[in-house]
């Protein structure tokens, strides 16, 4: 099971884990990740320094294999405003030449006069004063969204309120912050990442996979030669862009991420040492997660972040895009055999990770043939179920080194419906459940958050004590999904949810996201 974590605890596993650790220096990353017994989290690389040097240290508690993160939507302003009202109403917004504006109505008709012209989805502005006229029998909500220039509410005659932040008309700048980016890259051609000068933004850009690192001059130079091979993704540029348009004078510092969370540690301990070595504030942004892990701040990367994490350096991650998924299951106080069934579309399978406290579960895995393979604790098992499906059974962690909990882990070969049956064998437990693929959904036990979405959502490490989660709004409306203008100022219906499983409160903010436009990689373009 190649994302299960190894414990190098206590001399009565020393046989097994010997042999699954031969098995792991065979099978993962040439990087792995190292607990110490004063809290440090290390990565390392195990070329340099063996399993069976890091084994034998007395100071090492875990050494745990990468996790594969995936990319997240990225989080974004946006110039839009509202206004609600009743019955008929009229008001003016002041404009300028070159301005562009759409109005948008629920539960009203809308007219227009004044200085601009087109259609009223999509106006065309003089510098003067638009007058638009709203009739209806009923309340309305009028949404405003204005291209290239940012809405003031000063512009407005009537009240109205922000669609997001509005952190782009606070007058604050980035000035002397850098911005840290981990993610896919990004394309230091496009223009959103060059100064009215030509001279570009981005102070270095490093790989931590090869140890490759360049500076703004080397940079520069790769821009007049043509060469625009920064992201091997669109994601990283989209992300970089849409922070520059926020903090315009901040510089970058742009982490390349193979995604493996042994990288992501790497690049946020690059960036706190440049954050240190220049003596400027940096805030780094993380849009990626995963839902594989303990969901209460106590993973290995959210760890990392933890020792890194101080003055003048921040980290904002994404909260996750899974709120309208049933990826995670609570089933509290097990006194007896309970059932918890789920279903997955994928041939690949998913992954079961279950964390539990103060007991002992046994855990059975069924298929809708009834075929079972079941796994009491301190023990694993693997084996095939009807047509050949693949199933492992990891229960042998009742004691995780992370967080003192319960732990088990399923991981399944092929697609369903099946059935995880929990049996305590000492207490009364709490379980939670997390699918991890994100393609799988539970079909009982889930939480559903009255909106409806679901609750406990939220994906590490946005989880972290010490990360600002952020989650997303709905601030655009775009005819390719209806629920754009049914949302519009609302938190997006697929922006996870917490709490975290600590309970904790999470995404502590949320900022527009669906839609928002931000620069595409290899061109010199603008997407949504």
């Amino acid at each position: 099971m190649n994302r299960e974590f190894y414990n190098i605890g206590k001399a009565c596993f020393a046989m097994r884990l010997l042999i699954l650790l031969l098995l792991f220096a065979l099978s993962f990353s040439q990087h792995v990740k190292v607990l110490h017994s004063n809290g440090k989290v290390e990565v390392v690389d195990t070329r340099k320094t063996p399993l069976s040097v890091l084994r034998a240290r007395p100071d090492v508690l875990y050494i745990e294999p990468p996790i594969k993160l995936k990319l997240l939507d990225d989080i974004a302003y946006s110039s839009s405003v509202a206004i609600r009202g009743s019955g008929n109403y009229s008001f003016s917004i002041n404009t300028h030449s070159g301005q562009r504006l759409s109005v948008l109505a629920g539960g009203a008709s809308v007219s227009f006069s004044g200085s601009c012209s087109g259609s009223i989805d999509n106006l065309i502005c003089n510098s003067g004063t638009l007058n638009l006229s709203v009739y209806s029998s009923s309340d309305w909500r009028l949404i405003v969204q204005s291209f290239g220039r940012n809405l003031q509410l000063s512009d407005l005659s009537t009240t109205a309120y922000y669609i997001g932040t509005g952190a782009a008309n606070t007058g604050r700048t980035g000035r002397n912050v850098i911005i840290g980016v981990i993610d896919t890259g990004i394309d230091w051609c496009h223009p959103a990442f060059r100064r009215s000068d030509g001279s570009s933004k981005i102070l270095y850009y490093y790989v931590p996979e090869t140890n490759t690192e360049y500076t703004i001059t080397q940079i520069q130079q790769f821009i007049r030669d043509g060469r625009c091979d920064g992201d091997y993704d669109i994601h990283g540029t989209h992300v970089a862009g849409i922070a520059s348009y926020i903090a315009p004078e901040a510089d970058l510092i742009v982490v390349r991420t193979n995604l493996e969370d042994t990288d992501v540690i790497r690049g946020l301990q690059y960036l706190r040492n440049k954050k240190n070595s220049l003596g400027r504030p940096m805030v780094v942004n993380m849009s990626l997660g995963t839902h594989f892990g303990p969901h209460d701040g106590t993973s290995m990367v959210e760890r990392a972040i933890a020792n890194l994490s101080g003055s003048g350096f921040v980290v904002v991650a994404a909260a996750g895009n899974e709120d309208h998924k049933k990826l995670h299951a609570r089933i509290s106080g097990i006194s007896s055999t309970v059932s918890v069934r789920l279903s997955s579309p994928d041939p690949e399978g998913d992954v079961i990770d279950g964390w539990y406290k103060n007991s002992t579960l046994r855990v059975e895995f069924c298929d809708s043939s009834n075929r079972r393979l079941s796994a009491e604790p301190g023990t694993s098992v693997s084996g095939n179920l009807s047509g050949g499906c693949r199933v492992e059974i990891d229960n042998t962690a009742t004691n995780h080194p992370l967080n003192g909990d319960g732990r088990f882990v399923v991981e399944f070969k092929c697609s369903g419906n099946f059935t995880i049956k929990l049996t305590p064998r000492s207490g009364t437990p709490n379980a939670d459940l997390y699918l991890v693929s994100g393609g799988s959904e539970f079909m009982d036990c889930f939480l559903p958050d009255g909106l409806g979405g679901f609750l406990g959502t939220v994906v590490q490490p946005a989880t972290s004590p010490y990360v600002i989660a952020v989650g997303a709004l709905t601030s655009r409306f775009s005819s390719d999904h209806p629920r754009s203008f049914i949302d519009l100022g609302k938190i997006a219906f697929f922006s996870s949810r917490g709490p975290t499983r600590d309970g904790r409160l999470k995404p502590e903010v949320v900022a527009p996201r669906f839609y928002v436009l931000g620069p595409e990689a290899g061109t010199g373009d603008y997407i949504l």
